[in-house]
């Protein structure tokens, strides 16, 4: 589960002037392999100056499409993010992770009719894939999308938007935000925040009712979907985020580092099982696995991707940071191990389940 496969990249297209998509060759066994469903990501694996860099990137297309597609977007500092933008070319291989992630899982097996969605920025990614899977596949299906950049220059995926907006004329409705630039109404400039998502509401660009709402995009405008969205009808379940990043990390002392709790654990992969120390000086329990040289699936370790996912057996363990499980899943026991420490005593967990 954690093998990553080279693919040659077919093409590289700009979107704006600091981002690109790249459109990735699938041949063979990896079309099944790649198989994905919307909102899900690739991990990408890079080696920089002897360093193994790790990155998420959500899939942009359909399913349904011949390429497999994703967007990277420049970051200021950004090793990977800023060498992709300058360097890669058709022809090119990558090391890449097959699809993970359950964005738009849990909506679809709910069902429904009417989404709403909020991106900023390159949240655009997996939510560009959900509303194409949504209108291609459900004739009476209808989605609204409140899409929040600096200007439309700065606005990926706007050419593929649009077409989305012809195809669709009756049931797809795009609303774009502004931060920089003026837009038809006052409501339509600034930034996604609280009171802008309840301007929305009050002036009735939104509707009353959703079955399902998806967001994308800076912690700001996450938390502001989550605060407001319930206000107007929509459970917090039916609320479904995906985050890029959990921010900086908090700092610690070294008397909080040392009165960390420390134990023993066994883990299973692949159907083999070994056993490691979780001492005071490792983050987690996968910083301790990799410190003993286990092969684990990870990517962010910002409990965000969910990608190190696994579940406890046995003992108990408690969790920094939990940005991508579900509560039902954190209630039969999963825990994402970038975020995990043994509470005490031994602990037994599972990459297999």
């Amino acid at each position: 589960m954690n093998q990553f496969y080279s693919l040659r990249v077919k093409s590289v297209q700009e979107q704006t002037q600091d981002a690109i998509a790249i459109a990735f060759e699938l041949e063979g066994d990896n079309k099944e392999r790649f198989r994905f469903r919307p909102g899900q990501h690739l991990t990408l694996r890079y080696q920089d100056q002897g360093e193994e860099l790790r990155r998420c990137y959500s899939i942009c297309s359909r399913q349904d499409e011949e390429e497999l597609t994703i967007a990277v977007k420049r970051v200021p500092g950004g090793r990977f993010s800023n060498w992709v933008n300058d360097n890669l070319k058709a022809g090119d291989a990558l090391e890449v992770m097959p699809p993970q992630g359950l964005f738009f899982q849990h909506a679809e097996k709910q069902g429904g009719e009417s989404y709403l969605g909020f991106a900023a920025g390159s949240g655009i990614t997996p939510l560009l894939s959900i509303v194409k899977a949504v209108l291609g596949e459900r004739p009476d299906s209808r989605f609204t999308l409140v899409y929040g950049n600096r200007s439309w220059r700065q606005t990926m995926f706007a050419e593929a938007l649009a077409d989305l907006k012809d195809r669709y004329p009756s049931r797809f409705q795009l609303i774009c935000v502004f931060s920089r630039e003026q837009g038809e109404s006052d409501i339509l400039n600034g930034r996604l925040d609280a009171a802008r998502i309840q301007s929305l509401f009050a002036s009735q660009l939104l509707a009353d009712r959703y079955d399902h709402c998806f967001a994308c995009g800076p912690e700001e405008m996450m938390q502001a979907v989550e605060q407001v969205l319930p206000d107007h009808g929509l459970a917090r379940e039916r609320i479904h985020t995906e985050r890029f990043n959990s921010g900086v990390p908090r700092a610690i002392s070294a008397e909080q580092r040392a009165a960390r709790s420390q134990g023993d654990v066994s883990l299973l992969l692949d159907g083999r099982e070994f056993r490691l120390e979780v001492s005071a000086e490792d983050d987690s329990i996968l910083d301790a696995a990799l410190r003993a040289g286990a092969d684990l699936p990870y990517a962010c370790k910002g409990g965000v991707c969910a990608t190190c996912k696994c579940r406890v057996l046995e003992g108990e363990v408690d969790m920094a940071l939990n940005y991508s499980l579900e509560q039902d899943e954190v209630a039969r026991g999963y825990v994402l191990s970038c975020q995990a420490r043994p509470r005490s005593g031994a602990v037994r967990i599972s990459f297999d389940d």
